[in-house]
């Protein structure tokens, strides 16, 4: 009887393991062909299957001296953060997570809700492409983060 009580307790906390797996990221985005750059951290709670969802928190460093919109828009904007809500899907044979932003805190107009197509490498740092306005030419480089339980 002991026996079955613990192989049931260890399939339980399998289960509960493998479908709440948190995932951290820090690192930055531009956009390919500008000098446009945020920084971000990067939460991400696995959930059941391969489904996904966590947030980015944004924080605007530099805009594109070369586009005078970006000039006139962000200048005064350096140092401002959001945070954008993303929902998506993990797929574990090629280490590629599809991730799409529904919803934002962003009082001050800084981003834009986007799609990401990120891929984890071997040594488990995060590099991929978003829309960024259906160009694909966002560019995302991050490092893994590892959470400490003290």
């Amino acid at each position: 009887m002991k026996t079955i009580l613990l192989i049931g307790l260890l399939a339980i906390t399998y289960c509960v393991t493998a479908t709440s797996q948190t995932q951290l990221y820090h690192g930055t985005w531009t956009s390919l062909g500008t000098n446009y750059l945020f920084e971000f951290d990067l939460h991400l709670e696995h959930g059941a299957g391969n489904s996904v969802e966590g947030y980015f928190n944004w924080k605007f460093v530099k805009y594109d001296e070369n586009d005078s919109f970006s000039v006139s828009y962000y200048q005064d904007k350096i140092g401002m953060t959001a945070k954008e809500y993303v929902k998506g899907t993990w797929d574990a044979t090629t280490h590629t997570y599809h991730l799409k932003g529904f919803k934002k805190d962003d009082p001050n107009n800084i981003i834009a809700l986007d799609e990401y197509l990120l891929n984890v490498d071997g040594d488990g740092d995060l590099g991929g492409k978003t829309n960024s306005k259906g160009t694909w030419q966002g560019r995302i480089n991050a490092q893994s983060l590892v959470l400490l339980d003290l």
